[in-house]
């Protein structure tokens, strides 16, 4: 990577904005991307978020701000070459307000372009919080402020103080303060979007990589994947909406307490909140029938997925029509909805602050005080106190609160055990024409488990995908639908096995400072290993049955085993016997008013993908907290 210079002006002359007078090309060796855009990179630490480095030029105009992304001690900013295609006269600006140094760049649309701080200078530049989080956003819009009500007095004692807006943090407060709970929401992240994506039109998956916040580096040797998101509702926007329930087999290796209350009731509280889908249609049920039919040993069923219906009746018939669906399950959703109206259900003891990031709790004795976190758009620290205080950040940032607050671990748990469940993925089948399984307007999401599953027997899940390219797809636009469609040569299916996994304790998480970040170790999960051949043959059996031409049947399948930020959990595991973390009310060990609240609590990690069991447990702590209270 090389660096190379523009001319450069003097700090008066050229701070309050463009300046045109000498003009130099950037001249550089780079070969022209193939993507047909060209990029500007401008490699920083002193810059880095919670400061905002912005492209000004000549062809949007000098007061428009063009947005990068700030990853690997870098701000990339991409342009396509069909907008610019005589490049681009630019300049960076430094928080919206502050000009670069020097005269303007003239960059050639072949080719990428890289600066760095012995290049670019700020002058008057006011420092503001650095911290280790590529991609943090932290601009603050007219509509958040109208939207959210934040309330940075910090003499309130609130009832409860939630750290974290995502699934776990954002149903915990909603229904903390649907009780009467006056309820504190801190979230490091802004107001990005109004609902769950996959409610936009669009083509979406582009955008959970394109605002996932890095914020820990992988140790040697360990393979862990990105995906965090920091924002309002977390990635509850970005999820898929798979809300299977654990099997029986699995709940029994969780303390007898919370394995009872998920069986008992708990699993369909949540379901109601998270808007548990009743049917995707005749298709898929004539598909589900013949599976079981040829699949005796198996249950098959839909694959449980947050779509709401509310107009359908037990029957599938359509009922009432007072309530619209709202799609995909958020909780910016759910909590927006409450900030709308005041009563008891809407914002009456329900406060959101956002781009506020926990630094620390402060504990005295066996009890939290306050929560310490900086204010990214005020740039000032702030504390706040509640009676309670619940970590509900994700298993990797609770975790890091956790150790930053050096609070007390006697069984030398915290941060210890970061785990997630591997999968087999197989390729994509062609379904031949005319196929009873196939057909470009039919798509199906079915999942199947062996009726003898136990922890040592069969303990897997199969996801079978019928025509995966219409997993998430809305289209108010008929003529792209149908482009879709017809882009379709022919039905395909895919398969996936999912496998439960004990939490491993050579696994960790080690923070390193706010303002750096974090460190992460995770073996290879074998897991899955010892179950190749029995789910190599089921799946030869399935797609037998769905009529796929002839095909391999020793092919492998790719094992996915590295782990990431989506399910991985166990990092503040539970126990009933004060061998791990919190206790079976999520409670802290070693506090009487400190608890956790998302997957990081997990004692291993099931098959089931982890939102509905999240969502339960954070509906049964909402009931314990407000007792308590």
């Amino acid at each position: 990577m090389a660096y190379f210079p523009y001319h450069s002006g003097s700090h008066a002359d050229q701070a309050a904005g463009p300046e045109r007078r000498p003009v130099l090309e950037a001249v550089t060796a780079l070969a022209a991307p193939v993507d047909r855009t060209f990029r500007v990179f401008f490699h920083t630490s002193l810059y880095r978020p919670n400061h905002r480095v912005t492209v000004r030029n000549l062809t949007d105009g000098w007061m428009r701000d063009i947005y990068g992304i700030y990853r690997d001690g870098a701000w990339v900013f991409a342009f396509e070459n069909g907008r610019y295609p005589h490049g681009l006269e630019m300049k960076f600006v430094l928080d919206g307000q502050i000009w670069m140094d020097g005269f303007n760049m003239v960059l050639p649309a072949s080719q990428d372009h890289h600066f760095d701080e012995s290049l670019v200078s700020f002058p008057g530049a006011r420092p503001r919080y650095r911290h280790g989080y590529d991609n943090l956003r932290t601009e603050e819009s007219a509509l958040q402020q109208e939207r959210l009500r934040s309330n940075l007095r910090g003499d309130i004692d609130y009832d409860v103080i939630v750290i974290g807006s995502g699934v776990g943090g954002g149903i915990l407060a909603d229904a903390l303060s649907d009780r009467g709970v006056n309820t504190l929401v801190l979230e490091a992240g802004g107001f990005l979007y109004p609902s769950h994506i996959t409610n936009l039109p669009g083509d979406w998956p582009a955008l959970p990589a394109r605002h996932q916040a890095g914020h820990f580096e992988n140790e040697p040797g360990s393979d862990f994947l990105f995906g965090v998101q920091m924002g309002l509702g977390g990635r509850s926007v970005f999820w898929s909406g798979l809300i299977p329930r654990m099997r029986r087999w699995e709940m029994a290796l969780w303390p007898a307490p919370v394995a009872g209350h998920l069986a008992n009731g708990g699993y369909d509280a949540a379901e109601t909140v998270l808007r548990k889908r009743r049917t995707l249609g005749p298709f898929q049920d004539e598909t589900i029938g013949k599976l079981r039919q040829r699949f005796p040993d198996h249950v098959v069923e839909d694959l449980p997925r947050s779509r709401h219906q509310p107009n359908l009746d037990g029957a599938n018939d359509l009922g009432n029509v007072l309530e619209k669906s709202t799609g995909v399950f958020s909780t910016a959703d759910l909590l927006l909805d409450s900030m709308a109206y005041t009563g008891l259900a809407g914002r009456d003891n329900l406060t959101i602050n956002l781009n506020h990031l926990v630094t620390h709790v402060e504990t005295d004795g066996n009890r939290a005080t306050a929560v310490v976190c900086q204010d990214l758009i005020g740039n000032v620290e702030r504390r706040y106190q509640g009676k309670f205080v619940v970590l509900a950040a994700g298993s990797l940032e609770s975790a890091r609160i956790a150790q930053r607050s050096a609070l007390d671990d006697p069984a030398g748990k915290i941060g210890r055990g970061l785990t997630d469940h591997p999968a087999y993925f197989s390729r994509e089948y062609r379904l031949p024409a005319g196929s009873e399984f196939g057909g470009r307007h039919d798509h199906a999401k079915i999942l199947m488990a062996h009726r003898a599953a136990t922890a040592s027997a069969h303990a897997f899940n199969a996801e079978v995908l019928i025509n995966p390219k219409f997993w998430d797809a809305r289209h108010p636009d008929d003529d792209v639908r149908k482009q879709r469609i017809d882009s379709l040569q022919e039905s395909s299916v895919r398969l996936q096995f999912i496998f439960a996994s004990q939490l491993d304790d050579d696994n960790y998480i080690i923070d390193n400072g706010v303002w750096q970040k974090a460190r992460v170790k995770v073996n290879r999960n074998q897991s899955g290993v010892g179950y190749f051949d029995e789910v190599r043959e089921l799946r030869n059996r399935i797609v037998e049955v769905l009529q796929v031409p002839p095909f391999d049947r020793g092919e492998g399948m790719h094992y996915g085993n590295e782990g990431t930020v989506h399910h991985a959990g166990g990092t503040l595991r539970m126990s009933g016997d004060r061998s791990g973390v919190v206790d079976t009310d999520l409670r802290f060990d070693s506090y009487d008013n400190l608890y956790a609240a998302d997957v990081s609590v997990f004692p291993m990690i099931p098959v089931a993908n982890p939102v509905l069991t999240v969502s339960a447990l954070c509906l049964r702590l909402a009931d314990h907290l407000r007792a308590r209270i």
